[in-house]
Parts: C-alpha cells; structure tokens; sequence
C-alpha cells in the first residue's frame, strides 16, 4: 500500500507553491502567536537562500519529521528556528528550509454574535420563502436561532470566542460556520429547509456541549 502524499510537499517539490486555508478549530499550538485561523497561506520553494529572512514563516526538515515555524536569527547559511512563543528549536542549514511563505490573506471579519444572529435569521427567513417551508418546519428552523440566543446569554460574551478545551471549536466559530452556510444556502442536498435544521441543531448542541464544559467540567 503506498504511503499518501502530502499536497504541500509534493508541490515544493514540484517547485510549485501551494495554497491553503487554515481551518478553523484547534489552538494552533506553539504557532498560535503568527498565524490564525481562517488566513489563506501561500507557500512557495525556495529558489535561493538569499530569500528566507528573519521573521519568514518556514516548513522546515526536522529530525524525522518536518516542522512549520518561524527563522529567529540568520548566520551566514545556517537559520535559527524558533517558535511562535519564543521557544527555540535549534539551527538548521539552507537545505532543511523546504518553503517559505510568500503571501498572507486575511480572512473574512467576522462580525459579532449579535450580527450572526440576526444575519442566521434573516437568512433562514429567506430560505422559507424559496421553500414554501411547511408551518412546522419552518418554526423548527426559526427556533435554532431562538435556541442560540439562549445559549449565547448562557455562555455569556467573555466566552463567546474561547474555546472551551483544546481543540473545541467555540461558540462564536461554531455560529460563523453556520450562518455562512445559510447565507450562502449551499446545501448538499436537495431539502435545503431540512439540510439547514439538521445543521442549526447540530451547532446548537455544540453550544450545549460547550456551556457544559465551562460550568460543570471542574464539578465532574
């Protein structure tokens, strides 16, 4: 069985750049303190080491494996790599450093919980519409925006944006998701109405989940 290529390696290898969005969810570990969720990141081979300058974020060859961070310090043609929160790796010649990146785009605003809200129902408003939504169906989806107000003032606004245990989407990230899907109102089935319940009830219970893990996790 043959071992799955990596994308990205694959194209520097290519010496082709590669693209890619940093999903959301995850702390982003020791590189929290450079890049963020949502930024589309653009890495590109290097051509000469004459390029790669202090502050470049870099994929770079380390022991058995290869490391995403950043160059500390140059010497001649040997780079110092270190992390996002100061921690040093250690130095590495011109051809460990497989990539750098080259371009950076911010994703886009998110707005406030308030705004998801009232943007989650206005869009479920219009998907009734273009529906011709049955009564019960169209108040089932209507109360997933009831339901996360109620979470939300539940939560509360300080707690909107943490995560509540490494690698748990917040609320805000988990409501964003959602209310992007409605706007667009891109569902990969047919019953888009039916789609959208399923996914609000989901991000509700999330919410849930998420409440619960703040409260009652020191209780347990």
């Amino acid at each position: 069985m043959s071992k799955h290529k990596d994308p990205l390696l694959e194209a520097l290898k290519e010496g082709k750049s590669y693209t890619w969005t940093v999903p959301d969810g995850g702390d982003l570990a020791s590189m929290r303190e450079a890049i963020k969720h949502g930024q589309t990141l653009t890495m590109s081979p290097i051509g000469h080491p004459g390029e790669i300058q202090v502050g470049d974020l870099v994929l770079v060859k380390w022991h058995q494996g290869n490391i995403f961070h950043l160059v500390g310090e140059i010497k001649d043609d040997q780079f110092l790599i270190v992390n996002s929160l100061g921690k040093v790796n250690g130095w590495v010649s011109a051809n460990d450093v497989l990539g750098r990146i080259t371009n950076i785009s911010e994703p886009e605003p998110r707005p406030g919980v308030p705004i998801m809200l009232e943007e989650l129902g206005t869009a479920y408003h219009v998907l009734i519409q273009l529906e011709q939504t049955p009564s019960d169906e169209a108040q089932r989806l209507l109360a997933i925006v009831d339901d996360l107000r109620w979470y939300a003032n539940r939560i509360g606004t300080e707690r909107w944006n943490r995560m509540p245990r490494s690698n748990k989407w917040s609320f805000e990230q988990n409501l964003w998701r959602l209310t992007k899907q409605a706007k667009k109102a891109i569902a990969p089935v047919p019953d888009r109405i039916r789609y959208f319940i399923d996914r609000g009830k989901e991000c509700v219970g999330l919410a849930s989940e998420i409440f619960t893990l703040f409260e009652y996790s020191e209780s347990d």
